[in-house]
């Protein structure tokens, strides 16, 4: 676990965790992005907001900088889904704390509505997602994202995730722990979980951070 996921899994936006250690967003945004490392300063006092330890943290800088690879502090991690179908069952597990998530006829109806061209049935999202081998055109991958409201980067190819797109659904799995309500899409689509304004800003801001890292994210700030 990176610096950037340790901050995600505390459940503080950029700004609240630099709020901690009385500092500007540089020093944090630096030491997550592997630009340059924390001060020895703030390290106690941000150990202590994320609810770490100095080794913990310090171990997590040390992923973000690249040198080395640790095992997660609070809990095993499912392996991260590489084909169409694991991705589409990672999302509907994760992506939807508190709600009922689409169900493979909804998924269907929302890729044929994007593509205009597709004929998609529950059956076919079935098979997919049941492992079964099958080929998935251009505009079946575009469909899913959007039916599944996540960047098109996610479902571009069955090789294994960028380090981007692995941060971005480890964030919808933390995010989904700790806050009912559904999180994909949400910083989009407004608030329509009853969350208060202040939650809805932090979940608008750690999701955002993390599109704006896919490969043609754009910001929505």
């Amino acid at each position: 676990m990176d610096l950037q996921l340790l901050r995600c899994d505390a459940g503080l936006s950029v700004a609240q965790a630099s709020e901690a250690i009385h500092a500007s967003r540089v020093p944090l945004s630096n030491a997550e992005s592997g630009r340059r490392r924390l001060q020895d300063a703030y390290v106690g006092p941000l150990s202590h907001a994320y609810g770490v330890t100095t080794e913990e943290l310090l171990a997590a800088q040390d992923v973000s900088f690249g040198l080395r690879r640790v095992r997660p502090l609070r809990e095993t991690r499912p392996s991260a889904p590489r084909t169409v179908g694991e991705k589409i069952n990672y999302l509907l597990e994760h992506g939807y704390a508190g709600q009922t998530p689409p169900s493979d006829e909804q998924i269907a109806q929302a890729v044929n509505h994007h593509s205009g061209t597709t004929h998609m049935t529950a059956d076919d999202i079935a098979t997919l997602r049941s492992g079964a081998p099958t080929t998935v055109s251009d505009a079946v991958r575009a469909g899913l994202a959007h039916a599944l409201q996540v960047d098109i980067a996610l479902f571009q190819d069955d090789a294994e995730l960028s380090p981007a797109a692995g941060e971005f659904l480890e964030a919808i799995r933390f995010l989904g722990s700790i806050h009912q309500g559904q999180i994909l899409g949400l910083a989009a689509r407004g608030n329509q979980a009853g969350l208060s304004a202040g939650m809805m800003a932090k979940i608008n801001e750690v999701v955002g951070e993390l599109k704006n890292k896919l490969p043609g994210g754009q910001s929505e700030q």
